[in-house]
């Protein structure tokens, strides 16, 4: 049992590095995001709190595995500004202004209440839109497991009995959270009498994380990164765009995400309905026949209702 265990912690340590819980954590950023832009009422429900404080928990955690990392990338940074790197120095720049430039926006919609709250809800639009693509990101997490277990030193038992269900368990749960994400958006746009965008703005979000998962598989770009090198964010981006081998890759991801969300949305409201029958007691297994059942007591209401007194009598 003791070599077992030891088998386990080797192989686990040897492929995973603390991605998994780093990539669900910014998978349920935009889910959470959702919620308080799209439907503040269950923003404001008993879970809320609870499940933010987990999704920090998992950051937290998540991080400490990949401090080594982050700290050889700020020493870099760091070096890099010391010996007057022009690149560092115009980056720093950049984020210097877009501070400034923030304070100076929210000071003047601080002065006004409606505007602050209009301005404050495009803000946090803005962020939900940058960290979107992060959810549907998972399922190319695949080639991790790949990497981690084609090298044969891993045993056969530990593959299928702990890191193809730990993977899949991660895949499913990041993108149940895009999935819940659009709903959430479907719902707002229901709300405002605007059911005809549903569509266009699933198409258009859909295409903007594929976009999104190619610049963070292939290119290694992040979220942040939009505030931190917009310059070299806008150059990529035009030149994704213009070439042909990022743009089929780009159109393949957006119909594998596509299809998975339209299945993955089915299962949900299926489950979603099925709940809220279970509420009222209601079994899906017999609708068919409780319908029926209801629409006879109905008609026999309606014929009672409409007999004369004189009528009952006999």
């Amino acid at each position: 049992m003791r070599s077992l265990m030891l088998d386990l912690l080797q192989s686990l340590n040897n492929v995973y590095s603390g991605w998994i819980l780093w990539n669900l954590f910014l998978a349920f950023v935009p889910l959470l995001l959702s919620f308080k832009l799209f439907r503040r009422r269950d923003a404001s429900s008993p879970w809320f709190v609870p499940a933010c404080f987990i999704t920090a928990l998992i950051g937290v955690i998540s991080l400490r595995a990949r401090l080594p990392r982050v700290s050889q990338s700020l020493a870099g940074s760091w070096r890099s500004l010391r010996s007057g790197n022009s690149e560092v120095m115009l980056q720093l720049a950049g984020l210097a202004l877009v501070v400034v430039i923030a304070l100076a926006v929210s000071r003047w919609l601080s002065r006004r209440a409606d505007i602050a709250k209009l301005g404050q809800w495009w803000a946090w639009l803005a962020v939900f839109m940058a960290f979107l693509p992060n959810a549907p990101y998972v399922l190319t997490d695949i080639i991790h497991l790949i990497r981690g277990t084609s090298y044969g030193e891993t045993p056969v038992w530990i593959i299928a009995l702990v890191f193809i269900p730990l993977h899949f368990c991660a895949i499913v749960l990041g993108f149940e959270a895009y999935v819940i994400a659009l709903l959430n958006v479907n719902y707002f746009l229901k709300a405002r009498a605007l059911s005809r965008l549903i569509v266009p703005v699933e198409l258009t979000l859909h295409a903007l994380c594929a976009f999104g998962i190619y610049l963070g598989r292939f290119i290694r770009l992040n979220s942040w990164d939009i505030l931190i090198d917009p310059t070299s964010v806008l150059a990529i981006t035009l030149n994704t765009l213009t070439s042909r081998r990022p743009l089929a890759v780009i159109v393949v991801t957006f119909m594998i995400v596509a299809g998975l969300y339209w299945g993955m949305k089915q299962i949900t409201l299926g489950l979603k309905l099925r709940m809220h029958y279970a509420r009222q007691g209601l079994d899906p297994l017999y609708l068919d026949e409780c319908e029926v059942l209801n629409s006879k007591l109905g008609m026999r209401n309606a014929e009672l209702s409409d007999r004369s007194p004189l009528q009952e009598e006999y």
